[in-house]
């Protein structure tokens, strides 16, 4: 196996439709303490129980703009703790609610800054495919440098990976 780093640039051109200054609602604290209550309390890229936000799916900054029957469909579909199915009978008007919440730590939501020249960790920082590799990968073989990880280190865990159960 062959690794290297991969360095990537996005520039992004997206408009904000809320100018409101951003309050957490009661539905939210309801949400998150729901999560809580349901043992789903923890990040759910590493499973940490420290510094945890909650990140909604749909972000709050659309929440004037989304239409709320696609992000009922789509919930049901991503339905990451089960609150799509089983809260299926029941209208969705706000990004606040449960179903549209995932935990994350705080490196997993709004990432970590490296020293290498700001890449990131968290789901505001990186393309989708590349943020959930961070569950998705083998054991010690986390493509994406963690807090206290330089690319360096990554490349060289990759390499000396085994190769066995590679797919052709």
């Amino acid at each position: 196996m062959i690794a290297h780093e991969m360095k990537r640039t996005l520039h992004e051109v997206i408009i904000d439709p809320n100018t409101i200054e951003r309050t957490e609602s009661a539905e939210f604290r309801k949400s998150k303490a729901r999560l809580k209550e349901d043992g789903h309390y923890f990040c759910y890229i590493c499973g940490t129980t420290e510094d945890l936000q909650s990140h909604h799916q749909a972000e709050w900054m659309f929440s004037s703009i989304i239409n709320f029957d696609k992000l009922k469909t789509f919930v049901e579909e991503w339905d990451i703790y089960g609150y799509g199915r089983l809260l299926k009978n029941q209208p969705l008007t706000t990004v606040d609610d449960v179903r549209c919440l995932v935990c994350l730590c705080q490196s997993h939501h709004t990432g970590v800054d490296h020293e290498d020249g700001g890449s990131g960790t968290g789901i505001h920082d990186m393309t989708f495919p590349s943020w959930i590799m961070q569950k998705l990968a083998k054991d010690n073989e986390n493509p994406v440098p963690e807090c206290g990880e330089t690319a360096e280190k990554v490349l060289k865990d990759i390499e000396s990976a085994p190769c066995g159960d590679t797919p052709q």
